[in-house]
């Protein structure tokens, strides 16, 4: 913006004469022209009222009382605008030695004395237009240099050479260097692979290109860049216009590694997997050699994170994730692809023996305790495995077939690792079909509860009966819970079934009380995943809550090697259950690993005598030592016993003899819906009449 003085129209002039008349006339001839007037009458005044006012120009008397005009504009030239504020000086002497004083003094003209007006007014206007355009000149350098010197991007001006004649304050601070240790260096010192003039037409101009710059501590940054060439008076000047690029590049960075890694773990993902399988598969080709593929699964991860919650469940991914990591070799691929599956990516495998080895210090490494605040864990994985070109000659085949053997390891008790076969696939169609059915099943309320009648054993009258679930499939009929049950707890779905298993018998059973029968006692029995991770007091207590069941009715049933796998769990889990008031029973009592000391320990109500010993019971002695021991060790601890799989008058005998309390089985009744049951218990039947 032009400087406002010379926007005005009335130029301000300082008139310094120590004659009065001189003064006058001089204004009078000044304001005709439009100009205002200030006088001095001495060469001091002069100087005073040029501090004050900040005249546009002066005219001063050459000799002059007090201070002379070659002193006062000498010493006017010393002030901040006094270089730039012309001065004319009026002199009656014309001899050169006066003129050189006159210009020495740094005075821009002047005029003899008697004045020549017209000389004078020509004087006056050159000298104040001139000053008003070197002053708008000075204004836009100015304005100029400030935005260059106030810019984001780092400027740098160089000849032909490179070598640095200008950089701005953001181009000091990019490389870290002050302007005063590069003027006169070569920019190549600051930007790698630029060279001049070569580089004005190697790299177009106006044009953003990418280099290389070196910052003063040595770290090496990206330098995007654009060059602008322009003539001076003495050769070319080519102007560098650049900017660090490391935040852009980071950033570029990071999405890309977002793209292609998993947040959570840092493992390459699918999509990385995928692009590093497709790579190792053609260099298989070319070289005549295998890769393996692992696709690997955790077991019952998902009950993990539906019971210790999703930080827990990360806390653990991230776990395995580094014990992947540490069994494979270094030029090997390990990628999480979603939730709790990997796949391993084995390349220039020689000898397949080599894939089992790696698959078993997998098995082994997952089997190790992994300690998570105060959760101590056990995990198992199961592993399929595919091998190129044998199961596949592409990526999505591979990891296909990988996944299908996978599957059959799950099938095969999990924990273990299974190699594919073609004979697999048939197998994996009806496991996904069932295990897309089982997921709506729930929700399509294909679920049952059946329940099998217990009686006393010295009056054979119902005391109880057991909850068993039954899924009512609307193609496949009535699926054997063997089949669906192993498939719900690998896929977590056990714990919503068992939820409602636990609340549908519960409501039968006050249902059945509120007829004004004798109560009865019902068991459900706990899967090993329900016990190991699902919160059941809390579950429990809700349940009874929801359905107003008094909870000394209701016996909660687990296998003897679940209640083993770990102690104090089950001793906390049954003395917090009993603390409600709950009976607590072991089912396949003498199937386990148990002693009865540990036993003991567990302080339950209950013992069930597995229908393995049962089913030994028909009459001959030898076959009935067995069980005859299991229900004395049984009686030995001082609990009540429960015999399964009664389905003959021999075993009613035989458990009888043997104080027996209970007994289940085909004999008094199979499981049967509840509408059938409250039949039987309505009528208070005994085991003569239940059979016709």
């Amino acid at each position: 913006m032009i400087n406002q003085i010379f926007n005005k129209k009335n130029p301000l002039v300082l008139v310094a004469d120590d004659s009065a008349l001189i003064r006058s006339t001089l204004r009078n001839f000044l304001e005709e022209q439009g100009y205002r007037v200030i006088e001095a009458e001495n060469g001091a005044k002069a100087l005073s009222l040029f501090e004050i006012k900040n005249p546009d120009l002066v005219l001063m008397d050459f000799v002059m009382p007090v201070m002379d005009g070659v002193t006062a504009c000498s010493k006017i030239q010393e002030l901040k605008n006094g270089k730039d504020t012309p001065v004319i000086m009026i002199t009656s002497m014309d001899d050169e030695s006066s003129v050189n004083r006159v210009f020495n003094s740094g005075a821009a003209d002047y005029v003899s004395k008697p004045i020549n007006w017209a000389v004078l007014r020509q004087r006056i206007t050159r000298l104040l237009k001139a000053r008003h355009n070197e002053i708008s000149l000075g204004q836009s350098e100015a304005f100029a240099l400030s935005i260059i010197n106030h810019a984001v991007e780092g400027i740098i001006t160089v000849d032909s050479m490179g070598i640095i004649k200008f950089m701005n304050p953001a181009a000091e601070i990019t490389f870290g260097y002050s302007q005063s240790e590069l003027l006169g260096k070569n920019i190549c010192n600051l930007i790698s692979g630029l060279r001049f003039p070569e580089i004005y037409y190697e790299k177009t101009t106006d044009s953003n290109c990418e280099f290389s710059g070196y910052q003063k501590n040595g770290d090496k940054i990206p330098i995007e860049l654009t060059i602008s060439k322009f003539n001076s008076s003495d050769s070319p000047l080519y102007t560098v216009i650049l900017r660090d690029v490391t935040e852009r590049k980071n950033y570029e960075d990071m999405i890309k590694y977002k793209a292609f890694y998993d947040s959570l773990t840092e493992l390459p993902n699918r999509l990385l997997l995928k692009d590093r399988l497709s790579l190792e598969i053609s260099h298989a080709k070319h070289t005549n050699q295998k890769l393996a593929v692992m696709y690997l699964d955790l077991d019952r991860f998902k009950l993990i994170n539906d019971t210790l919650g999703h930080n827990t469940g990360d806390s653990v991914l991230k776990q395995v994730s580094a014990r992947l990591k540490e069994c494979v070799r270094p030029d090997d691929t390990v990628a999480r692809i979603g939730g709790d599956e990997f796949v391993i990516l084995l390349p220039g495998i020689t000898q397949e023996e080599k894939i089992g080895n790696i698959a078993h210090r997998v098995l082994n490494s997952i089997r190790e305790p992994i300690i998570i605040n105060e959760h101590e864990l056990y995990l198992t994985i199961s592993i399929g495995i595919t091998v190129f070109p044998n199961d596949g000659e592409d990526e999505e085949t591979l990891l296909t077939n990988a996944d299908v053997a996978m599957y059959r390891a799950k099938e095969k008790g999990k924990n273990n690792f299974q190699i594919y076969t073609h004979a697999l696939n048939a197998k994996a169609l009806e496991r996904l079909a069932l295990e897309n059915s089982l997921r709506r099943a729930l929700e399509y309320k294909e679920f049952v509860v059946h329940y099998q009648p217990k009686v006393d054993t010295e009056s054979e009258q119902v005391i109880g009966m057991e909850a068993l679930v039954r899924w009512q499939h609307p193609k496949w009929g009535l699926v054997p819970p063997q089949k669906f049950i192993p498939l719900a707890e690998e896929t977590g779905l056990i714990v919503p079934i068992g939820e409602w298993v636990l609340h549908t018998a519960c409501t039968h059973t006050k249902a059945l009380h509120n007829m004004g029968l004798k109560p009865l006692t019902v068991a459900v029995n706990l899967s090993a995943v329900q016990f190991e991770l699902q919160n059941l007091t809390k579950m429990v207590s809700k349940v009874l809550a929801e359905t107003g069941l008094d909870p000394q009715y209701l016996e909660l049933e687990i296998t003897e090697s679940v209640a083993m796998q770990n102690v104090e769990h089950t001793l906390n889990m049954i003395r917090d259950l009993k603390a409600m008031g709950i009976k607590f029973a072991i089912d396949d009592f003498g199937t386990g690993y148990s002693s009865l000391s540990q036993l003991s320990n567990f302080s339950v109500h209950k013992l069930k005598i597995d229908r393995s010993f049962v089913s030994k019971i028909n009459g001959e002695k030898d076959n009935s030592i067995i069980p005859s021991t299991v229900l004395a060790l049984g009686k030995s601890l001082d609990l009540s016993i429960v015999a399964e799989g009664v389905e003959s008058q021999e075993q009613v005998d035989f458990l009888k003899e043997n104080n027996c309390d209970e007994m289940q089985g085909f004999f008094f009744g199979k499981p049967m819906p509840i509408e059938n049951f409250k039949q039987l218990y309505s009528t208070d039947l005994n085991i003569d009449i239940s059979k016709k």
